[in-house]
């Protein structure tokens, strides 16, 4: 990183780049906080992409690759590509720049702002939908391949259900314990950082408890489609795909929606995106630590041990 009286020269990358292909500006800063002697990487600023030297570095678009919409219909409507963004010499004029060489200023742009709470505030609103849909999935998975009845799958859909309850109940209680800011409602901080440490692993839990729903029927699918235009394929296919609540095509296309959700690319992606996009746990939990209001948790230890004081008498 140079800088001279036009502005700032920087080189290197940075992730993660979600939806940076559509996108006509990118921001860049540090949600994670640096230490002293991370100066050079504290930098925050605004370019648009056409920006000389910007280069976007795409994943492999799972949009793309999807067959069609009955094989593939959640990847082949909602793939949100994510890049690397490189810095090839990229020139940034210095009133695009919003932080330089500051680390405690990079931290503070969203720390001491409301911006990294209202952010992951609508991550755990959407997170909740996520788990709902899940929820909806492992049920109708049991419905269709006829195991529903059995008592330890209703344990299984019990499980997910109460989680499904606990992540939705978590956002209504970071609401309700919430408080006026700036003129802005806050949600309550600690209960978004806790949701963000239980629903890291949470997340993977519920797949692997569905995909051990599920057996092999995610695994017997036809290839496409296109099987079904051919007679033969189509008739092997009605005898071997039965369910006690759903047509053979019917059939085939929840299960590819549900392989889709929890087993492909797409879905495979979104487990590990659920897990590191607060960033690691420790990190995470370090938010948790930060925010937990410990004098009220010791102010009761301190209670009872005023209640416990040796006076030299033997309790009768």
């Amino acid at each position: 990183m140079d800088e001279d009286s036009a502005g700032v020269t920087v080189r290197g990358a940075k992730m993660l780049g979600t939806s940076t292909i559509m996108a006509n500006e990118i921001l860049v800063a540090n949600l994670q906080p640096l230490k002293p002697g991370e100066e050079n990487l504290a930098l925050s600023f605004a370019v648009p992409m056409a920006t000389k030297g910007l280069k976007i570095l795409s994943r492999k678009s799972y949009e793309a690759a999807a067959t069609s919409q009955f094989d593939n219909p959640i990847s082949g409507r909602f793939d949100e590509n994510d890049a690397l963004v490189y810095f090839d010499d990229v020139k940034v004029p210095w009133d695009r720049v919003f932080v330089y060489r500051d680390t405690d200023m990079c931290r503070a742009q969203f720390h001491d702002t409301l911006g990294h709470t209202f952010q992951n505030y609508q991550a755990q609103i959407r997170l909740s939908v996520k788990i709902r849909f899940l929820a909806g999935v492992a049920r109708r998975l049991a419905e269709t391949i006829g195991i529903a009845a059995m008592p330890a799958v209703r344990e299984e859909l019990g499980w997910i259900a109460a989680q499904a309850a606990m992540v939705e109940a978590m956002v209504c209680g970071m609401e309700a314990a919430g408080h006026v800011q700036d003129g802005y409602f806050v949600p309550n901080k600690h209960f978004m950082y806790a949701a963000q440490v239980l629903t890291q692993e949470l997340y993977p839990r519920i797949v692997d408890k569905i995909r051990g729903l599920a057996g092999g029927a995610l695994i017997m699918l036809p290839s496409s489609e296109r099987d079904w235009a051919d007679p033969e394929l189509a008739q092997i296919i009605a005898k071997t795909q039965h369910s006690p609540v759903a047509e053979p095509r019917d059939r085939v296309k929840f299960l590819k929606l549900a392989w889709d959700a929890i087993g492909s690319e797409f879905g495979s992606r979104h487990t590990q995106y659920e897990m590191f996009y607060a960033g690691a746990r420790y990190v995470s939990c370090g938010h948790s630590y930060r925010t937990y209001d410990w004098d009220a948790a010791g102010a009761l230890v301190d209670l009872l041990l005023r209640g416990s004081d040796f006076e030299g008498s033997v309790m009768p």
